[in-house]
């Protein structure tokens, strides 16, 4: 990996820039910003930096250090996520499975192969204690010829009320050459102590440009959905290059029956409807598809708008019918209710529940009294 293979963040990458330049790297940095857009793919690129023999702001990749990263075993790297919970552990993998542990190594594999992945281990609940007591063995080890011992800790908003007391530790007192690179696209989930003793990296919404032009970089990426993918993922790179791979683009129509089903009063007909979409997706994709149906609102008030580029462009004649049958329809709305469940889609709620709420509170936002029955 190098920095060519980051997806904008250009100011982010300036700001690193100049802190490994004039040495004044804090001991812990917080990367916040939406899903996708690169935090852990910046704080990985950025630890390989830090260890590559090269010592320049562009790692070589051919040390035995940036090797080491290819794979993500790095000695001097310490990557933290969540994990399934088990009673009665001291360590953060005791009393797992070979399953178990067979997973964990190959959603590092995954990660290591695209820094964009998102860990995903089965049964993981959240990060454990026995995981962040773990930062403070590295602490009390310097490293003996250069570089810097670095731990990412993804996802930081899913660690539990004594995984964060016990970081918190361990920021007041990190000691050694210990970097803390803590990575979320919920920083008010995090305790304020922590998020006070981080130096806050914002990261930038990717751009639909940015976005495309890598997509057409990567090597198993379906050509003709480039463009609908880039402009489908709201910004995150990793839900567009699910897209672009084959098969990866949701299926427009199945959006499109969604929506009919969400404006008809006809709860049997929904609920049917809600069941073949929740039979097919899993939580990460179930994102994507509600990502889809904010799409089409986009879509909406394009047309609204006068804008002739839309997301949806196929489904012009749709998007228009649509528009003049449900000329009230707020859309604004309808876009921020579906950020809510697509936010809440990460926790662990019911997803029928949520979506029969979502499509309620759509159906409002759509129908009025005068377009009843259209």
């Amino acid at each position: 990996m190098s920095w060519d293979r980051i997806v904008g963040q250009k100011r982010v990458q300036q700001l690193l820039q100049r802190m490994h330049e004039h040495d004044r790297i804090p001991h812990a940095l917080l990367f916040y910003g939406q899903e996708g857009s690169g935090k852990d793919a910046v704080a990985l690129e950025f630890a390989r930096v830090l260890n590559c023999e090269g010592a320049s702001w562009n790692a070589c990749g051919s040390c035995p250090s940036c090797r080491a990263m290819d794979t993500l075993q790095h000695p001097r790297l310490k990557l933290i996520f969540a994990l399934p919970a088990k009673k009665d552990e001291d360590g953060a993998t005791d009393k797992l499975s070979e399953d178990e542990l067979d997973d964990i190594q190959e959603q590092i594999a995954e990660k290591a192969e695209n820094p964009y992945h998102r860990i995903h281990v089965n049964k993981a609940t959240d990060i454990k204690i026995s995981s962040i007591r773990g930062i403070r063995k590295e602490a009390a080890f310097r490293a003996k010829e250069g570089g810097r011992t670095v731990v990412v800790i993804s996802e930081a908003d899913r660690m539990n009320r004594n995984s964060a007391n016990a970081l918190l530790k361990t920021l007041e007192e990190p000691g050694g050459d210990l970097l803390l690179i803590l990575t979320t696209s919920r920083k008010d989930s995090l305790l304020p102590t922590i998020i006070s003793r981080c130096q806050l990296v914002r990261f930038d919404l990717l751009g639909t440009a940015d976005i495309r032009d890598h997509l057409h970089r990567e090597p198993d990426v379906n050509r003709e959905t480039v463009e609908t993918a880039a402009h489908l993922s709201a910004g995150n790179y990793r839900a567009a290059l699910e897209m672009a791979r084959e098969d990866g683009l949701i299926g427009r129509e199945a959006v499109l029956e969604y929506i009919r089903s969400v404006v008809l009063n006809n709860p049997i007909k929904l609920m049917d409807n809600i069941q073949q979409i929740l039979g097919r997706e899993d939580r990460q994709t179930l994102s994507r598809f509600l990502t889809a149906v904010a799409s089409w609102f986009r879509d909406v008030m394009a047309l609204r708008e006068g804008v002739d580029s839309l997301m949806n462009s196929d489904f012009e004649d749709a998007l228009r019918r649509f528009s003049e049958h449900y000329p009230d329809t707020r859309c604004s709305a309808a876009i921020d209710e579906i950020e809510r469940s697509i936010a809440l889609v990460r926790k662990n709620v019911h997803l029928t529940t949520l979506m029969i709420v979502l499509s309620q509170r759509l159906r409002k936002h759509i129908v009025t009294p005068a377009n009843e029955g259209a």
